[in-house]
Protein backbone atom coordinates (compact mmCIF):
# COMPACT_ATOMS: atom_id res chain seq x y z
CA UNK A 1 0.00 0.00 0.00
CA UNK A 2 3.22 2.57 0.72
CA UNK A 3 4.58 1.73 -2.53
CA UNK A 4 1.30 2.54 -3.98
CA UNK A 5 0.53 5.33 -2.45
CA UNK A 6 4.34 6.48 -3.49
CA UNK A 7 3.69 6.02 -6.81
CA UNK A 8 0.84 7.80 -7.05
CA UNK A 9 2.13 11.08 -5.16
CA UNK A 10 4.86 10.73 -7.87
CA UNK A 11 2.29 11.23 -10.15
CA UNK A 12 0.54 14.22 -8.98
CA UNK A 13 0.75 16.05 -12.08
CA UNK A 14 -0.94 13.16 -13.85
CA UNK A 15 -3.91 12.50 -11.88
CA UNK A 16 -4.49 16.59 -11.56
CA UNK A 17 -5.01 16.51 -15.27
CA UNK A 18 -7.07 13.40 -14.86
CA UNK A 19 -11.23 14.20 -14.14
CA UNK A 20 -12.05 12.82 -10.79
CA UNK A 21 -13.60 9.89 -12.70
CA UNK A 22 -10.61 8.81 -14.20
CA UNK A 23 -8.51 9.24 -11.51
CA UNK A 24 -10.61 7.18 -9.12
CA UNK A 25 -10.66 4.20 -11.80
CA UNK A 26 -7.27 4.43 -12.07
CA UNK A 27 -7.02 4.08 -8.46
CA UNK A 28 -9.28 0.97 -8.62
CA UNK A 29 -7.15 -0.81 -10.56
CA UNK A 30 -4.10 -0.17 -8.89
CA UNK A 31 -5.65 -1.62 -5.95
CA UNK A 32 -6.74 -4.86 -7.98
CA UNK A 33 -3.30 -5.43 -8.86
CA UNK A 34 -2.06 -5.12 -5.37
CA UNK A 35 -4.80 -7.37 -4.04
CA UNK A 36 -4.02 -9.87 -6.80
CA UNK A 37 -0.41 -9.37 -6.13
CA UNK A 38 -1.05 -10.45 -2.64
CA UNK A 39 -3.59 -12.81 -3.06
CA UNK A 40 -0.69 -14.87 -5.29
CA UNK A 41 1.72 -14.04 -2.77
CA UNK A 42 -0.48 -15.94 -0.09
CA UNK A 43 -1.20 -19.19 -2.29
CA UNK A 44 2.50 -19.29 -2.50
CA UNK A 45 3.72 -19.49 0.83
CA UNK A 46 0.35 -21.31 2.30
CA UNK A 47 1.75 -23.73 -0.85
CA UNK A 48 5.21 -23.73 0.35
CA UNK A 49 4.13 -24.21 4.38
CA UNK A 50 2.22 -26.94 3.56
CA UNK A 51 5.42 -28.72 1.97
CA UNK A 52 7.06 -27.94 4.57
CA UNK A 53 5.17 -28.88 7.43
CA UNK A 54 5.28 -32.45 5.55
CA UNK A 55 8.85 -32.66 4.66
CA UNK A 56 9.36 -32.40 8.14
CA UNK A 57 6.56 -34.98 8.98
CA UNK A 58 8.58 -37.27 6.32
CA UNK A 59 11.80 -36.42 8.27
CA UNK A 60 10.54 -37.64 11.41
CA UNK A 61 8.80 -40.68 9.91
CA UNK A 62 12.04 -41.93 8.52
CA UNK A 63 14.01 -41.61 11.99
CA UNK A 64 11.15 -43.22 13.78
CA UNK A 65 10.87 -45.73 11.26
CA UNK A 66 14.56 -47.41 12.50
CA UNK A 67 13.05 -48.39 15.69
CA UNK A 68 12.03 -51.69 15.73
CA UNK A 69 7.79 -52.71 16.00
CA UNK A 70 7.67 -53.52 19.56
CA UNK A 71 9.08 -50.17 20.42
CA UNK A 72 6.99 -48.05 17.95
CA UNK A 73 3.90 -49.40 19.97
CA UNK A 74 5.28 -49.03 22.99
CA UNK A 75 5.77 -45.39 22.08
CA UNK A 76 2.08 -45.11 20.74
CA UNK A 77 0.68 -47.06 23.74
CA UNK A 78 2.69 -44.19 26.08
CA UNK A 79 1.18 -41.36 24.61
CA UNK A 80 -2.75 -42.65 25.32
CA UNK A 81 -3.87 -44.09 21.70
CA UNK A 82 -6.16 -47.15 22.41
CA UNK A 83 -5.53 -50.06 20.37
CA UNK A 84 -8.04 -50.02 18.29
CA UNK A 85 -7.15 -46.90 16.98
CA UNK A 86 -3.43 -47.43 16.64
CA UNK A 87 -4.98 -50.78 14.60
CA UNK A 88 -7.34 -48.28 12.15
CA UNK A 89 -4.05 -45.93 11.86
CA UNK A 90 -2.40 -48.92 10.48
CA UNK A 91 -5.04 -49.92 8.81
CA UNK A 92 -5.11 -53.22 10.30
CA UNK A 93 -7.26 -55.27 12.90
CA UNK A 94 -6.99 -55.07 16.52
CA UNK A 95 -5.66 -58.99 16.68
CA UNK A 96 -2.90 -58.27 14.13
CA UNK A 97 -1.91 -55.51 16.54
CA UNK A 98 -1.79 -58.12 19.28
CA UNK A 99 0.27 -60.55 17.11
CA UNK A 100 3.01 -57.10 16.82
CA UNK A 101 2.65 -56.52 20.78
CA UNK A 102 3.91 -60.50 21.14
CA UNK A 103 6.68 -59.55 18.82
CA UNK A 104 5.37 -61.19 15.57
CA UNK A 105 6.80 -59.87 12.43
CA UNK A 106 5.07 -56.69 10.81
CA UNK A 107 5.51 -55.67 7.18
CA UNK A 108 8.36 -52.70 6.30
CA UNK A 109 4.84 -51.02 4.82
CA UNK A 110 3.05 -51.41 8.16
CA UNK A 111 5.79 -50.59 10.20
CA UNK A 112 6.19 -47.10 8.12
CA UNK A 113 2.77 -46.52 9.12
CA UNK A 114 3.05 -46.69 12.88
CA UNK A 115 6.18 -44.71 12.16
CA UNK A 116 4.16 -41.91 10.71
CA UNK A 117 1.81 -41.59 13.38
CA UNK A 118 5.04 -41.60 16.22
CA UNK A 119 6.50 -38.90 14.24
CA UNK A 120 3.13 -36.84 14.25
CA UNK A 121 3.08 -37.14 18.00
CA UNK A 122 6.34 -36.17 18.19
CA UNK A 123 5.36 -33.17 16.44
CA UNK A 124 2.33 -32.69 19.01
CA UNK A 125 4.81 -32.63 21.60
CA UNK A 126 6.92 -30.05 20.42
CA UNK A 127 3.40 -27.95 20.09
CA UNK A 128 2.93 -28.79 23.96
CA UNK A 129 0.17 -30.92 23.65
CA UNK A 130 0.41 -32.80 27.11
CA UNK A 131 -2.26 -35.41 25.65
CA UNK A 132 -2.58 -36.45 22.25
CA UNK A 133 -4.64 -39.23 22.26
CA UNK A 134 -7.44 -36.34 23.61
CA UNK A 135 -6.39 -33.97 21.35
CA UNK A 136 -6.77 -36.07 18.54
CA UNK A 137 -9.95 -37.69 19.67
CA UNK A 138 -11.35 -33.49 19.45
CA UNK A 139 -13.90 -32.41 16.70
CA UNK A 140 -11.89 -30.38 14.22
CA UNK A 141 -14.06 -27.69 15.15
CA UNK A 142 -17.25 -27.67 17.53
CA UNK A 143 -20.57 -29.09 16.00
CA UNK A 144 -18.92 -30.97 13.01
CA UNK A 145 -18.63 -34.60 13.66
CA UNK A 146 -15.38 -35.20 12.19
CA UNK A 147 -12.01 -35.74 14.31
CA UNK A 148 -8.22 -35.14 13.67
CA UNK A 149 -8.01 -38.70 14.44
CA UNK A 150 -10.63 -39.59 11.47
CA UNK A 151 -8.45 -37.21 9.47
CA UNK A 152 -5.55 -38.82 10.33
CA UNK A 153 -7.00 -42.68 9.86
CA UNK A 154 -7.93 -41.00 6.02
CA UNK A 155 -4.33 -40.36 5.52
CA UNK A 156 -4.61 -36.42 5.24
CA UNK A 157 -2.01 -36.16 7.52
CA UNK A 158 -1.18 -32.32 5.69
CA UNK A 159 -4.97 -31.20 7.12
CA UNK A 160 -3.57 -31.89 10.76
CA UNK A 161 -0.50 -30.28 10.25
CA UNK A 162 -2.52 -27.40 9.42
CA UNK A 163 -4.48 -27.78 12.32
CA UNK A 164 -1.49 -27.75 14.74
CA UNK A 165 -0.16 -24.79 13.43
CA UNK A 166 -2.97 -22.97 13.04
CA UNK A 167 -4.21 -24.09 16.67
CA UNK A 168 -4.99 -21.10 18.07
CA UNK A 169 -5.68 -19.25 14.25
CA UNK A 170 -9.22 -17.95 13.91
CA UNK A 171 -12.17 -20.18 13.12
CA UNK A 172 -11.88 -19.07 9.35
CA UNK A 173 -8.69 -20.97 9.12
CA UNK A 174 -10.27 -23.91 10.40
CA UNK A 175 -13.10 -23.83 7.97
CA UNK A 176 -10.59 -23.45 5.38
CA UNK A 177 -9.31 -26.10 6.23
CA UNK A 178 -12.98 -28.28 6.88
CA UNK A 179 -13.59 -26.77 2.58
CA UNK A 180 -10.15 -28.64 1.55
CA UNK A 181 -11.42 -32.02 2.93
CA UNK A 182 -15.47 -31.47 2.11
CA UNK A 183 -17.10 -28.67 0.70
CA UNK A 184 -20.26 -30.23 1.70
CA UNK A 185 -19.13 -30.48 5.28
CA UNK A 186 -21.63 -27.56 6.67
CA UNK A 187 -24.26 -29.74 5.50
CA UNK A 188 -23.72 -33.30 5.85
CA UNK A 189 -21.08 -33.19 8.61
CA UNK A 190 -22.78 -31.33 11.16
CA UNK A 191 -23.57 -33.07 14.62
CA UNK A 192 -26.82 -34.04 15.85
CA UNK A 193 -26.63 -31.31 18.75
CA UNK A 194 -25.91 -28.31 16.12
CA UNK A 195 -27.63 -27.44 12.88
CA UNK A 196 -26.47 -25.06 10.12
CA UNK A 197 -28.23 -21.42 9.18
CA UNK A 198 -27.43 -18.94 7.13
CA UNK A 199 -25.74 -15.81 8.76
CA UNK A 200 -27.04 -12.08 8.34
CA UNK A 201 -23.53 -12.29 6.14
CA UNK A 202 -24.84 -14.80 3.79
CA UNK A 203 -22.55 -17.06 5.39
CA UNK A 204 -23.86 -20.60 6.02
CA UNK A 205 -22.27 -21.10 10.10
CA UNK A 206 -23.35 -23.44 12.32
CA UNK A 207 -25.67 -23.46 16.36
CA UNK A 208 -26.92 -25.31 18.58
CA UNK A 209 -29.72 -26.86 17.39
CA UNK A 210 -33.10 -25.96 19.30
CA UNK A 211 -34.54 -28.28 21.44
CA UNK A 212 -38.16 -30.19 20.51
Amino acid sequence: MTDLMVSGTGQRGVFAELPQTRRSAYFVDQIGVLHRQVRDLHESSASMRRDALVEDLDARQQEAAARDGVELLSVLSDSGLAWRDVAKLAGVTVPAVQKWRRGEGMSGARRLALARIVAMLDILGEHFVSDPASWLEMPVKDGVAISRLQLLAQGRFDLVLLLIADDTAPAVEVDRILDEYDADWRSTLIDDQFESFLASDGVVSIKVAAQA
